[in-house]
């Protein structure tokens, strides 16, 4: 059973005790992943609940890659083409200076690069050759870092494909609020907080694919947050590798 957490926009977090959804600080989101999620034409698909947080991720591919395709600086290189799609999200109201819409469609754009990003270091591209690979992502439900779920969900969806692969990508957030760092936190925490970093995470390398940070880290050591991020990376590691062993049992 997937524990959802109430927490809502606007919320205050206790300096000590647990958080509005009862972890406590250190603590990841409930987390549930299957396989299967999309059958027409897919290689590989899941469909992930971080919380309240939904998620659906397609693959395609790999199959030979578009000419005119730009995504790969090598023309004998493979292509990772990522499509993020964020239905739940409200198009801007048009006004007398700015027309509806492009709110969300940058959001895709820069959520869909920042899923690249942290996917193609895990991905085997000498054996994908003159290749594509489609992944399709679309947000249910947010409340929290959109980046980390639809990467998490991706790379899950990926090693049930076929496709050659390094590891598994995990992702994590941790929040700064008023010196306090939260693992993991809901959108609500997000708003509270004073500064955020991200990061992306191939355990089998032990490398990070991506990071990401904002906020004022004036009274706080960013080095430490970015450890506290690997560690929830590899906390998330265990639950997503055990789902797919799972999974391969069905």
């Amino acid at each position: 059973a997937i524990v959802t957490d109430p927490a809502s926009a606007g919320m205050t977090v206790d300096a000590d005790g647990p958080r509005p959804d009862g972890r406590m600080a250190a603590e990841c989101r409930p987390t549930f992943l299957r396989t299967s999620a999309v059958t027409s034409g897919a290689t590989g698909s899941a469909y992930g609940e971080f919380a309240r947080t939904r998620v659906v991720v397609s693959v395609f591919g790999p199959r030979p890659r578009d000419r005119g395709a730009g995504g790969s600086n090598d023309p004998h290189g493979m292509d990772l083409d990522c499509h993020v799609h964020l239905p739940f999200e409200a198009e801007e109201e048009p006004t007398s200076t700015t027309s509806a819409g492009p709110d969300r469609a940058e959001k895709e754009i820069l959520l869909a690069a920042k899923l690249r990003q942290s996917l193609l270091p895990s991905i085997d591209q000498d054996k994908l050759a003159k290749t594509c690979v489609e992944v399709q992502c679309t947000i249910l439900e947010s409340d929290g870092s959109d980046v980390g779920p639809a990467v998490m969900c991706a790379s899950f969806a990926l090693a049930t494909s076929g496709i050659p692969l390094y590891g598994l990508v995990t992702y994590c957030t941790v929040g700064l609020h008023d010196g306090r760092v939260l693992l993991d936190p809901t959108g609500g925490e997000l708003e509270a907080c004073d500064a955020e970093v991200s990061v992306a995470y191939l355990g089998s390398r032990g490398q990070v694919s991506f990071l990401d940070a904002s906020g004022d880290w004036s009274g706080r050591s960013m080095t430490e947050c970015v450890d506290t991020c690997v560690e929830g990376c590899r906390k998330m590691q265990v639950l997503v590798r055990g789902a797919l062993l799972n999974s391969r049992k069905e």
